[in-house]
Protein backbone atom coordinates (compact mmCIF):
# COMPACT_ATOMS: atom_id res chain seq x y z
CA UNK A 1 0.00 0.00 0.00
CA UNK A 2 1.30 3.42 -0.88
CA UNK A 3 0.51 5.90 1.91
CA UNK A 4 1.17 9.62 1.95
CA UNK A 5 3.89 10.54 4.40
CA UNK A 6 3.33 13.50 6.73
CA UNK A 7 6.51 15.01 8.16
CA UNK A 8 6.70 17.72 10.81
CA UNK A 9 10.48 17.84 10.68
CA UNK A 10 12.56 15.93 8.18
CA UNK A 11 16.26 15.49 8.61
CA UNK A 12 18.22 14.00 5.76
CA UNK A 13 20.73 13.09 8.46
CA UNK A 14 18.34 10.21 9.21
CA UNK A 15 18.75 9.09 5.61
CA UNK A 16 22.52 9.19 6.01
CA UNK A 17 22.25 7.25 9.22
CA UNK A 18 20.20 4.48 7.66
CA UNK A 19 22.54 4.20 4.72
CA UNK A 20 25.61 4.14 6.93
CA UNK A 21 24.05 1.47 9.14
CA UNK A 22 23.17 -0.99 6.39
CA UNK A 23 22.41 -4.38 7.83
CA UNK A 24 25.32 -6.47 6.57
CA UNK A 25 26.28 -9.85 7.93
CA UNK A 26 29.83 -9.96 9.29
CA UNK A 27 30.58 -13.39 7.84
CA UNK A 28 30.23 -12.83 4.10
CA UNK A 29 31.20 -16.11 2.47
CA UNK A 30 34.73 -15.90 1.04
CA UNK A 31 33.93 -18.36 -1.77
CA UNK A 32 30.78 -18.26 -3.84
CA UNK A 33 31.32 -19.94 -7.18
CA UNK A 34 27.69 -19.68 -8.24
CA UNK A 35 27.36 -16.04 -7.21
CA UNK A 36 30.62 -15.01 -8.84
CA UNK A 37 29.53 -16.77 -12.03
CA UNK A 38 26.24 -14.87 -11.99
CA UNK A 39 27.99 -11.53 -11.55
CA UNK A 40 30.61 -12.15 -14.23
CA UNK A 41 28.06 -13.48 -16.74
CA UNK A 42 25.75 -10.50 -16.34
CA UNK A 43 22.12 -10.33 -17.48
CA UNK A 44 20.94 -12.85 -20.05
CA UNK A 45 19.84 -11.61 -23.47
CA UNK A 46 16.24 -12.36 -24.36
CA UNK A 47 14.51 -13.13 -27.64
CA UNK A 48 11.11 -11.90 -28.73
CA UNK A 49 8.35 -14.49 -28.89
CA UNK A 50 6.18 -14.84 -31.98
CA UNK A 51 2.87 -16.65 -32.11
CA UNK A 52 1.30 -18.44 -29.16
CA UNK A 53 2.75 -17.68 -25.74
CA UNK A 54 3.46 -20.82 -23.71
CA UNK A 55 2.91 -19.56 -20.16
CA UNK A 56 2.99 -23.10 -18.79
CA UNK A 57 6.53 -23.63 -20.09
CA UNK A 58 7.71 -20.34 -18.60
CA UNK A 59 6.08 -21.17 -15.26
CA UNK A 60 7.58 -24.67 -15.24
CA UNK A 61 11.04 -23.17 -15.71
CA UNK A 62 10.63 -20.39 -13.14
CA UNK A 63 8.61 -21.96 -10.30
CA UNK A 64 11.36 -24.23 -8.87
CA UNK A 65 13.60 -21.19 -8.24
CA UNK A 66 10.94 -19.27 -6.28
CA UNK A 67 10.87 -20.01 -2.55
CA UNK A 68 8.86 -19.09 0.50
CA UNK A 69 10.71 -16.90 3.02
CA UNK A 70 9.50 -17.26 6.61
CA UNK A 71 10.67 -14.88 9.33
CA UNK A 72 10.65 -15.41 13.09
CA UNK A 73 10.97 -12.99 15.98
CA UNK A 74 11.51 -13.49 19.70
CA UNK A 75 8.77 -12.31 22.02
CA UNK A 76 9.06 -11.52 25.72
CA UNK A 77 5.55 -12.90 26.19
CA UNK A 78 6.38 -16.43 25.00
CA UNK A 79 7.05 -18.77 27.93
CA UNK A 80 9.32 -21.04 25.90
CA UNK A 81 11.30 -18.00 24.73
CA UNK A 82 11.56 -19.47 21.25
CA UNK A 83 11.03 -17.36 18.15
CA UNK A 84 7.50 -17.13 16.77
CA UNK A 85 6.61 -16.85 13.12
CA UNK A 86 6.33 -13.16 12.26
CA UNK A 87 5.68 -13.09 8.54
CA UNK A 88 6.04 -14.67 5.14
CA UNK A 89 7.25 -13.46 1.79
CA UNK A 90 8.92 -14.80 -1.30
CA UNK A 91 12.45 -15.13 -2.62
CA UNK A 92 14.29 -16.16 -5.78
CA UNK A 93 17.27 -18.53 -5.98
CA UNK A 94 19.87 -16.73 -8.11
CA UNK A 95 22.83 -19.11 -7.66
CA UNK A 96 22.77 -22.90 -7.46
CA UNK A 97 24.95 -22.93 -4.34
CA UNK A 98 22.27 -21.39 -2.16
CA UNK A 99 22.08 -17.63 -2.73
CA UNK A 100 18.59 -16.15 -2.64
CA UNK A 101 17.43 -12.59 -3.23
CA UNK A 102 14.33 -11.11 -1.60
CA UNK A 103 13.00 -7.74 -0.44
CA UNK A 104 14.67 -6.06 2.52
CA UNK A 105 11.28 -5.36 4.10
CA UNK A 106 10.47 -9.09 4.06
CA UNK A 107 13.34 -9.95 6.43
CA UNK A 108 13.82 -6.64 8.25
CA UNK A 109 13.90 -7.13 12.02
CA UNK A 110 13.84 -10.94 11.84
CA UNK A 111 15.64 -12.94 14.53
CA UNK A 112 15.53 -16.07 12.39
CA UNK A 113 14.90 -16.70 8.70
CA UNK A 114 13.83 -19.95 7.05
CA UNK A 115 13.37 -20.82 3.38
CA UNK A 116 10.95 -23.43 2.06
CA UNK A 117 11.52 -24.87 -1.41
CA UNK A 118 8.95 -25.96 -3.99
CA UNK A 119 9.48 -29.60 -2.96
CA UNK A 120 8.72 -28.76 0.68
CA UNK A 121 12.29 -28.91 2.02
CA UNK A 122 13.04 -26.20 4.57
CA UNK A 123 16.42 -24.62 5.33
CA UNK A 124 17.66 -22.09 7.85
CA UNK A 125 18.83 -19.00 5.97
CA UNK A 126 21.80 -16.78 6.73
CA UNK A 127 21.41 -13.05 6.13
CA UNK A 128 24.35 -12.02 3.93
CA UNK A 129 23.54 -8.38 3.29
CA UNK A 130 20.74 -5.94 2.67
CA UNK A 131 19.92 -2.40 1.66
CA UNK A 132 16.80 -0.61 2.84
CA UNK A 133 16.83 2.20 0.25
CA UNK A 134 16.73 -0.28 -2.66
CA UNK A 135 14.59 -2.76 -0.66
CA UNK A 136 16.76 -5.77 -1.48
CA UNK A 137 18.36 -8.46 0.67
CA UNK A 138 20.65 -11.42 -0.04
CA UNK A 139 20.26 -14.72 1.84
CA UNK A 140 22.31 -17.93 1.86
CA UNK A 141 21.23 -21.50 2.61
CA UNK A 142 23.46 -24.56 3.04
CA UNK A 143 22.47 -26.40 -0.12
CA UNK A 144 23.96 -27.12 -3.52
CA UNK A 145 22.76 -27.91 -7.04
CA UNK A 146 19.64 -25.83 -6.57
CA UNK A 147 17.41 -24.72 -9.47
CA UNK A 148 18.50 -21.12 -9.99
CA UNK A 149 16.75 -18.46 -12.05
CA UNK A 150 18.28 -16.60 -14.97
CA UNK A 151 18.36 -12.81 -14.64
CA UNK A 152 17.34 -11.24 -17.94
CA UNK A 153 18.54 -7.84 -19.15
CA UNK A 154 15.77 -5.56 -17.88
CA UNK A 155 16.86 -2.77 -20.24
CA UNK A 156 15.36 -4.84 -23.08
CA UNK A 157 11.86 -4.96 -21.56
CA UNK A 158 9.09 -3.39 -23.62
CA UNK A 159 5.72 -2.05 -22.50
CA UNK A 160 2.98 -4.49 -23.44
CA UNK A 161 5.02 -7.69 -23.35
CA UNK A 162 3.67 -10.67 -21.41
CA UNK A 163 4.96 -11.40 -17.91
CA UNK A 164 4.28 -13.92 -15.15
CA UNK A 165 4.47 -13.25 -11.41
CA UNK A 166 5.47 -16.14 -9.15
CA UNK A 167 5.32 -15.94 -5.38
CA UNK A 168 3.45 -16.83 -2.22
CA UNK A 169 0.48 -14.45 -1.99
CA UNK A 170 -1.52 -14.72 1.23
CA UNK A 171 0.31 -17.94 2.09
CA UNK A 172 -0.62 -19.77 -1.14
CA UNK A 173 2.84 -20.98 -2.08
CA UNK A 174 4.26 -20.86 -5.60
CA UNK A 175 1.27 -19.15 -7.17
CA UNK A 176 1.51 -17.99 -10.79
CA UNK A 177 -0.36 -15.01 -12.24
CA UNK A 178 -0.17 -13.54 -15.73
CA UNK A 179 -0.20 -9.98 -17.05
CA UNK A 180 1.73 -7.50 -19.12
CA UNK A 181 4.33 -4.82 -18.54
CA UNK A 182 2.08 -1.80 -18.00
CA UNK A 183 4.82 0.83 -17.79
CA UNK A 184 8.55 1.25 -17.21
CA UNK A 185 10.70 3.57 -15.08
CA UNK A 186 7.96 4.30 -12.57
CA UNK A 187 8.92 6.33 -9.50
CA UNK A 188 6.77 5.76 -6.41
CA UNK A 189 7.31 8.74 -4.16
CA UNK A 190 5.55 9.60 -0.93
CA UNK A 191 4.91 6.13 0.47
CA UNK A 192 6.39 6.91 3.87
CA UNK A 193 9.58 4.90 3.32
CA UNK A 194 12.30 5.28 0.71
CA UNK A 195 11.14 6.09 -2.82
CA UNK A 196 10.93 3.19 -5.27
CA UNK A 197 12.61 4.34 -8.47
CA UNK A 198 12.73 3.05 -12.05
CA UNK A 199 10.24 0.30 -11.21
CA UNK A 200 8.49 -2.04 -13.64
CA UNK A 201 4.72 -1.65 -13.45
CA UNK A 202 2.57 -4.71 -14.19
CA UNK A 203 -1.07 -5.72 -14.05
CA UNK A 204 -0.18 -9.31 -13.11
CA UNK A 205 -1.91 -10.04 -9.81
CA UNK A 206 0.42 -9.27 -6.91
CA UNK A 207 -0.76 -9.53 -3.31
CA UNK A 208 0.66 -9.55 0.21
CA UNK A 209 3.24 -12.33 0.32
CA UNK A 210 4.37 -11.82 -3.27
CA UNK A 211 7.08 -9.44 -2.06
CA UNK A 212 10.49 -10.81 -3.00
CA UNK A 213 9.07 -13.12 -5.65
CA UNK A 214 9.84 -13.22 -9.35
CA UNK A 215 8.44 -11.23 -12.22
CA UNK A 216 9.41 -13.27 -15.26
CA UNK A 217 9.21 -13.07 -19.03
CA UNK A 218 7.76 -15.76 -21.28
CA UNK A 219 11.21 -17.36 -21.55
CA UNK A 220 11.03 -18.09 -17.83
CA UNK A 221 13.76 -15.55 -17.01
CA UNK A 222 13.53 -13.07 -14.13
CA UNK A 223 13.07 -9.46 -15.22
CA UNK A 224 12.28 -8.10 -11.76
CA UNK A 225 11.69 -8.74 -8.06
CA UNK A 226 8.11 -7.97 -7.01
CA UNK A 227 8.09 -5.43 -4.22
CA UNK A 228 4.79 -3.60 -3.69
CA UNK A 229 1.32 -2.73 -4.93
CA UNK A 230 -0.53 0.55 -5.20
CA UNK A 231 -3.89 0.19 -3.49
CA UNK A 232 -5.80 1.68 -0.59
CA UNK A 233 -7.45 -1.67 0.16
CA UNK A 234 -6.24 -5.24 0.59
CA UNK A 235 -5.65 -7.24 -2.56
CA UNK A 236 -4.45 -6.63 -6.08
CA UNK A 237 -6.07 -4.06 -8.36
CA UNK A 238 -3.66 -4.44 -11.25
CA UNK A 239 -1.04 -1.98 -10.04
CA UNK A 240 2.01 -4.00 -9.07
CA UNK A 241 5.63 -2.93 -9.12
CA UNK A 242 8.93 -4.79 -9.40
CA UNK A 243 12.59 -3.86 -8.99
CA UNK A 244 14.32 -4.35 -12.38
CA UNK A 245 16.69 -7.32 -12.65
CA UNK A 246 19.62 -5.10 -13.67
CA UNK A 247 19.29 -3.22 -10.38
CA UNK A 248 19.13 -6.56 -8.56
CA UNK A 249 22.34 -7.69 -10.25
CA UNK A 250 24.04 -4.43 -9.28
CA UNK A 251 22.96 -4.95 -5.67
CA UNK A 252 24.34 -8.51 -5.62
CA UNK A 253 27.63 -7.32 -7.14
CA UNK A 254 28.00 -4.57 -4.52
CA UNK A 255 27.25 -6.93 -1.65
CA UNK A 256 29.75 -9.43 -3.02
CA UNK A 257 32.51 -6.85 -3.55
CA UNK A 258 31.98 -4.38 -0.70
CA UNK A 259 29.72 -6.20 1.76
CA UNK A 260 27.16 -3.43 1.35
CA UNK A 261 25.32 -1.36 -1.22
CA UNK A 262 27.12 1.92 -1.79
CA UNK A 263 25.19 5.14 -2.46
CA UNK A 264 26.19 8.58 -3.77
CA UNK A 265 26.39 11.56 -1.44
CA UNK A 266 25.77 15.24 -2.13
CA UNK A 267 26.41 16.35 1.43
CA UNK A 268 23.19 17.99 2.59
CA UNK A 269 22.62 17.15 6.25
CA UNK A 270 19.10 18.50 6.72
CA UNK A 271 16.43 20.77 5.29
CA UNK A 272 14.20 23.45 6.83
CA UNK A 273 10.65 22.03 6.77
CA UNK A 274 7.83 24.11 5.29
CA UNK A 275 10.02 27.18 4.90
CA UNK A 276 7.54 28.71 2.42
CA UNK A 277 5.11 29.37 5.28
CA UNK A 278 7.64 31.75 6.84
CA UNK A 279 8.83 33.48 3.68
CA UNK A 280 8.76 36.98 5.19
CA UNK A 281 10.70 35.87 8.25
CA UNK A 282 13.47 34.22 6.23
CA UNK A 283 13.83 36.85 3.49
CA UNK A 284 16.47 38.60 5.60
CA UNK A 285 18.69 35.51 5.30
CA UNK A 286 17.89 34.51 1.72
CA UNK A 287 17.05 37.77 -0.04
CA UNK A 288 13.82 39.16 -1.50
CA UNK A 289 11.47 37.30 -3.85
CA UNK A 290 12.72 33.75 -3.27
CA UNK A 291 11.41 30.93 -5.50
CA UNK A 292 8.02 29.39 -4.81
CA UNK A 293 9.37 25.83 -4.62
CA UNK A 294 12.60 24.13 -3.70
CA UNK A 295 14.11 22.88 -0.47
CA UNK A 296 15.80 25.22 1.99
CA UNK A 297 19.05 23.79 3.30
CA UNK A 298 19.45 23.78 7.08
CA UNK A 299 22.98 22.41 7.12
CA UNK A 300 25.68 20.67 5.10
CA UNK A 301 28.40 18.21 6.06
CA UNK A 302 31.92 19.71 6.04
CA UNK A 303 34.16 18.49 3.26
CA UNK A 304 31.34 17.15 1.09
CA UNK A 305 30.74 18.13 -2.56
CA UNK A 306 28.00 20.66 -1.89
CA UNK A 307 29.95 22.36 0.92
CA UNK A 308 32.99 22.64 -1.34
CA UNK A 309 30.80 24.33 -3.96
CA UNK A 310 29.94 27.10 -1.51
CA UNK A 311 26.33 26.04 -1.03
CA UNK A 312 25.12 26.07 2.55
CA UNK A 313 22.65 27.18 5.20
CA UNK A 314 19.52 28.99 4.00
CA UNK A 315 20.35 28.39 0.35
CA UNK A 316 17.43 26.90 -1.59
CA UNK A 317 17.98 23.78 -3.68
CA UNK A 318 15.83 24.24 -6.80
CA UNK A 319 16.91 21.65 -9.39
CA UNK A 320 19.22 18.68 -9.81
CA UNK A 321 20.14 17.81 -13.41
CA UNK A 322 17.21 19.91 -14.59
CA UNK A 323 14.65 18.13 -12.38
CA UNK A 324 12.64 20.26 -9.97
CA UNK A 325 13.29 19.32 -6.33
CA UNK A 326 10.36 20.30 -4.10
CA UNK A 327 10.26 17.53 -1.48
CA UNK A 328 12.72 15.41 0.46
CA UNK A 329 11.37 12.40 -1.44
CA UNK A 330 12.35 14.14 -4.70
CA UNK A 331 15.86 14.56 -3.33
CA UNK A 332 16.16 10.96 -2.11
CA UNK A 333 14.79 9.59 -5.39
CA UNK A 334 17.45 11.54 -7.27
CA UNK A 335 20.23 10.05 -5.14
CA UNK A 336 18.88 6.54 -5.74
CA UNK A 337 18.96 7.05 -9.51
CA UNK A 338 22.52 8.37 -9.95
CA UNK A 339 25.92 6.78 -9.48
CA UNK A 340 28.98 7.63 -7.41
CA UNK A 341 31.14 9.91 -9.53
CA UNK A 342 28.18 11.46 -11.35
CA UNK A 343 28.54 15.17 -12.15
CA UNK A 344 25.42 16.76 -10.68
CA UNK A 345 24.17 20.01 -12.20
CA UNK A 346 22.73 22.08 -9.34
CA UNK A 347 20.44 25.09 -9.62
CA UNK A 348 19.97 26.94 -6.36
CA UNK A 349 18.96 30.26 -4.80
CA UNK A 350 21.53 32.10 -2.72
CA UNK A 351 20.97 35.53 -1.14
CA UNK A 352 18.69 36.91 -3.81
CA UNK A 353 20.26 35.25 -6.85
CA UNK A 354 19.70 32.10 -8.88
CA UNK A 355 23.03 30.31 -9.29
CA UNK A 356 24.33 27.07 -10.78
CA UNK A 357 27.13 24.70 -9.85
CA UNK A 358 28.53 21.35 -10.94
CA UNK A 359 29.64 18.91 -8.25
CA UNK A 360 30.93 15.33 -8.39
CA UNK A 361 28.98 12.96 -6.15
CA UNK A 362 31.07 11.02 -3.65
CA UNK A 363 30.37 7.79 -1.80
CA UNK A 364 27.97 8.06 1.11
CA UNK A 365 29.93 7.67 4.37
CA UNK A 366 29.22 4.49 6.32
Amino acid sequence: MIRAAHFVLLFVACFLGVLSALWVHDRLQPKATGLDSLISKGPVKTSKVAGQVAFSEAAEKLRPSVVSVITYEYSMFRFDRGPAEAGQGSGVIIASDGYIVTNFHVVQGADKIAVRMLDGKTYDAEFVGGDQPTDLALLKIAAKNLPSAELADSSEIEVGEWVIAVGNPLGFENTVSVGVVSALDRDLIGGGNFPLVDAIQTDAAINRGNSGGALGNVQGQVIGINTQIATEVAGSIGLGFAIPSNRVLKFVSEIRKYGRMRHPNLGIESFVPNWQFARQQVEEQIGPNPPEGGLMIRGTIPGTPIEKAGIGKYDILMELDGKQIDTVDDYLAYLLKVEIGHKAQIKYWQRGEVKTATVVLEEMPR
